[in-house]
């Protein structure tokens, strides 16, 4: 009698546990999913329809982004490029980046008065990337002195403004700067997270 208690409580064990193990995998909360991802290519308009990197504030439906260019240069030549000092350049114990990415793009938005580009969240990752390129503030500040603290801004209903020129800089830490990500392509600019996570592929360049 004792075994055949024994074999039963075992019994709806392994039942209870087969049956939450098929519920986890079949119920995943959405917020732990990760979001489909869709790649554009440069040169491609790509319609955010309500994409958004952080918060659905943004409200981006009517809104879209062309990358019509991109060059991977050093911070010298870049501050060079555009008549900026290199101090502007430097973070986290003064170490500058390895490299710095210059962005051509294209924004138009076709009828929505509400939304906003949330340039702070833009990304540019691979997947042997160890850290990704992220949006300089004080940089992307003094090339467009009309953005918000947040690397914010709004495109006019019906109007289009571009080519526009942007900085991300490869990452630094406070162990200096981390290098070794400029030879690994295809690279992905990140412009939308969720619900769908829209990249446009960045093909293999020559870095200087």
């Amino acid at each position: 009698m004792k075994r055949i208690i024994i074999f039963t409580l075992s019994l709806l064990v392994a039942v209870g546990l087969s049956t939450r193990i098929w519920y986890i995998n079949t119920h995943v909360d959405p917020q732990f999913t990760p979001p489909k991802t869709e790649i554009y290519q440069m040169g491609e308009w790509v319609e955010l329809d309500g994409d958004f990197q952080f918060s659905a504030d943004e409200s981006t439906k009517g809104y879209a982004v062309k990358l019509e260019n991109i060059e991977f240069m050093s911070p010298k030549d870049y501050a060079a490029r555009y008549g900026l000092e290199l101090s502007a350049f430097y973070s986290l114990d003064d170490t500058l980046p390895e490299f710095v990415a210059d962005l051509t793009l294209n924004f138009r938005n076709t009828g929505n008065d509400e939304g906003y580009i949330q340039f702070v969240y833009y990304r540019i990752y691979s997947e042997k990337d160890l850290r990704s390129f992220y949006p300089l503030a004080d940089v992307n500040a003094l090339l467009h002195p009309e953005m918000s603290d947040k690397l914010g801004f709004k495109i006019y209903p019906g109007t289009e403004s571009g080519p526009n020129h942007f900085c991300l800089i490869s990452a630094v830490e406070a162990t200096g700067a981390v290098t070794g990500n400029s030879k690994n392509f295809p690279k992905y600019l990140q412009i939308s997270m969720t619900p769908t996570r829209k990249v446009i592929e960045i093909p293999e360049l020559n870095i200087s």
